[in-house]
């Protein structure tokens, strides 16, 4: 009872709260003033509190944060995984606990140097706004990364987007903390000073006026969307019939420039599936036209033989193949496989046994009228990744990415992973496709608007038609580097000033 006394304190109760409300502010709901509410909330948890207490306080903040922003993964261990419903609710919570720690040490810090009452406002508010940055960062590569429920990413309709082709996500996160952390002290020191701080709002409204790319030709593009039922597709019995509905679509769309198929909509390995796929190269060639098809790859022979990859495959008047190279824990790859392979069914996945590709692979080429298009590959849970996406979209004149979201149902995740695909196309200012099995499919313009978008769970082709761009937005040119460095600047000037007598 004393402990639960102890655990029921207010700050606690408001940290709690503050996180169970943060996935509202993003896909598929996009009220974004959230984010600013549930930033302030943890910064109210974490006065007058030793960093002890704050890093526990933001523990809980982020334990809700991520049992409700990741509870899609449920989705994908219990219905389809076979995992049964309690242990699989037990791993999440275990997941979402893990996920919790990265905040709580970088809170840890900012509490214990730049939140103490001795220190001023303003250092305060740049602290909270740099270690939030910094702590997003960091998840986004530690243990291959989780760049996942970015408070940034809440910001994709505001007017602070026309920071991203400059920032990225990331800078929408610093901006975002930075609102909350103005917005809380000039209500609790009553000095309305802070919020020039918001002048970063209408500066990002004219930003959203700046072309950093420009148009080199158009596109017509399809994307195919089969939906095919999860708990068949991976059946011997249904490759055929499976590739057959594919064709079936594709060839009322043979006047497009590029045709699109989701991730793996062949179930069948490429050396087995040769044959078959002279045919269908030979009949894109006829049309004039690239297939782009994901499809899993197995080396055959050389020094890679026995090696199996999740890739992408351009057959027809394009060409080229992709490799993935961001690979999903206990999905496409099992860690520590010799242990603790087969103790669930989640862990006996099909194609769970993939390699990572190699950093240093070609763009896909698709040819229109005798001039060739580049095109930036992406598998699934690559396209989170904004400074992946940002480098391999230099040289391109078109992103394209697949999915096969059916492991998710209709949950949160499908949702979030196309809006986090916009704010890959905005910060690139690309013209973005993609192709999933039963949704969401669509075509986001250089905006991170979505031009068209198809039904979720109906067999269905989207076609329209999409810009080449090139060009490089400064984010593609500087990367992370000028946040990096101004974060790093604002805490090392911040804890001198702060260290000084008043």
């Amino acid at each position: 009872m004393f402990f639960l006394r102890q655990l029921l304190t207010k700050p606690n109760l408001v940290a709690l709260f503050s996180g169970l409300i943060f996935p509202f502010a993003i896909a598929p709901f996009f009220i974004w003033p959230i984010v600013i509410v549930s930033l302030m909330g943890l910064l109210y948890s974490l006065q007058d509190s030793t960093a002890k207490q704050a890093a526990f306080r933001t523990w809980l903040f982020g334990f809700a944060k991520f049992s409700v922003g990741v509870s899609w993964i449920y989705v994908s261990m219990h219905d389809h995984g076979g995992t049964p419903a309690l242990l699989a609710i037990l791993m999440v919570g275990l997941f979402a606990a893990f996920l919790a720690t990265f905040p709580a040490l970088f809170m840890y810090f900012f509490q214990r140097f730049y939140n103490q009452p001795q220190t001023p406002a303003i250092i305060t508010i740049l602290a909270f706004s740099s270690f939030w940055f910094l702590y997003e960062w960091f998840r986004s590569w530690i243990l291959t990364g989780f760049p996942w429920l970015f408070a940034g990413d809440a910001q994709l309709y505001t007017w602070l987007n026309g920071w991203a082709p400059i920032i990225s996500v990331y800078g929408l996160s610093f901006f975002s903390a930075l609102t909350s952390a103005a917005i809380y002290f000039s209500i609790k020191q009553k000095q309305p000073k802070y919020l020039i701080a918001l002048l970063i709002w209408p500066i990002g409204l004219l930003l959203q006026g700046i072309q950093w790319t420009e148009q080199v030709g158009e596109l017509k593009v399809s994307a195919v969307q089969g939906n095919i039922a999860q708990e068949k597709k991976w059946l011997p019995q249904q490759r055929m019939p499976t590739v057959n509905a594919y064709l079936n679509q594709t060839r009322q769309h043979w006047d497009s420039d590029i045709i699109l198929w989701p991730e793996t909509a062949i179930t069948v390995l490429k050396d087995q599936f040769q044959s078959s796929l002279d045919t269908i190269n030979n009949e894109a060639i006829n049309n004039k036209t690239t297939l782009i098809s994901g499809i899993p790859f197995r080396y055959t022979e050389g020094p890679f033989k026995g090696e199996f990859h999740n890739s992408i495959l351009a057959v027809g008047t394009g060409g080229g193949l992709y490799h993935k190279q961001k690979l999903v824990p206990f999905g496409e790859y099992i860690p520590l496989e010799s242990a603790i392979r087969g103790l669930l069914p989640f862990f006996d996945l099909p194609m769970s046994s993939f390699k990572q590709g190699d950093k240093n692979q070609l763009l896909l080429k698709a040819e229109k009228n005798n001039a060739l298009f580049l095109i930036a590959p992406f598998i699934c849970y690559e396209i989170v990744y904004p400074e992946f996406v940002a480098d391999m979209a230099k040289d391109s004149d078109l992103l394209i990415t697949i999915s096969n979201d059916a492991w998710f149902g209709d949950s949160l995740g499908p949702k979030q992973h196309m809006a986090i695909a916009q704010m890959r196309a905005l910060e690139t200012q690309r013209y973005l496709l993609r192709s999933t099995n039963t949704g969401i499919t669509a075509l986001v313009n250089h905006k991170g608007e979505i031009v068209k978008q198809l039904p979720t769970n109906k067999r269905a082709t989207l076609t329209a038609m999409a810009q080449a761009r090139q060009g490089h937005t400064p984010f593609m040119i500087w990367g992370l580097w000028p946040l990096l460095l101004a974060s790093l600047l604002i805490l090392i000037v911040g804890h001198w000033r702060g260290r000084k007598p008043q």
